[in-house]
């Protein structure tokens, strides 16, 4: 699924393995304190390894991969990537991605919603649902650079470390890319929105199709932005 994914000349990935939950989990730690608190400190947990993750050379059908970098030259781990899949939604999200400290700033972190997009596309999802933090602008920006269509500010989303010995709930952006055609998308019924429900719609999509009809006019755009003609359904899977 990533073997066309272009890394940096001095790093390799591969999927994580049992053996290397006891260093994982101990550098994560030390790489980004703040996971201590929220929905990603499960990442700590080896019991989320046991019960969730599908880890190299064992069953398939959890639901979280999770994706190693590595330095070439030393073998040491430097980054860690997970996703997660929803089968019966025919989604995938990223989790977590955290790079060792001297690793940042370098363009792997960018490498993540390229992984995002291509596992997406290989497993046959129909969308992709990315979660950016509010903290750095860069984060956002990398996710618009490569098409993520962002719809909608999430309130309290999570737990996180805003401060040493302060810890508040934060907002969150949710982004999403569309992996099928238009044909494959049912519009929502105009007549049933709230006219602030009315107003987002048009914020973010655009003149829905009976609002033009009322008014007389011609349609901006009817679907969401990302919408794009994915590969046939034979040809992918959702695993």
């Amino acid at each position: 699924m990533i073997g066309d994914i272009e890394l940096p000349e001095s790093c390799y990935a591969e999927q994580l393995s049992r053996d290397d939950i006891p260093l994982v989990t101990k550098l994560l730690g030390t790489w980004y304190p703040d996971i201590r608190v929220g929905t990603e400190s499960r990442h700590l947990e080896p019991s989320f390894y046991d019960k969730d993750v599908y880890l190299r050379g064992e069953s398939p059908d959890r639901p979280v991969y999770a994706m190693l970098g590595r330095d070439r030259a030393t073998r040491d781990i430097i980054g860690l990537l997970t996703l997660e899949r929803n089968v019966r939604g025919l989604q995938v999200s990223a989790t977590m991605g955290v790079l060792e400290p001297s690793q940042r700033g370098l363009g792997l972190g960018q490498v993540g919603l390229t992984v995002l997009e291509q596992v997406g596309r290989s497993i046959g999802a129909e969308v992709i649902l990315y979660y950016s933090t509010l903290k750095l602008a860069r984060v956002q920006r990398n996710a618009e650079h490569r098409g993520f269509k962002l719809v909608g500010l999430v309130p309290a989303f999570d737990v996180d470390a805003i401060a040493p010995n302060t810890v508040k709930r934060v907002y969150e952006a949710i982004y999403a890319k569309v992996l099928v055609g238009p044909e494959q998308i049912h519009l929502p019924d105009w007549n049933a929105l709230t006219p602030t429900t009315r107003a987002l719609y048009t914020h973010l999509f655009g003149q829905h199709p009976s609002a033009v009809v009322a008014e007389g006019s011609t349609p901006a755009f009817s679907v969401p932005a990302s919408a794009q003609r994915a590969t046939s359904a034979a040809e992918v899977r959702h695993g």
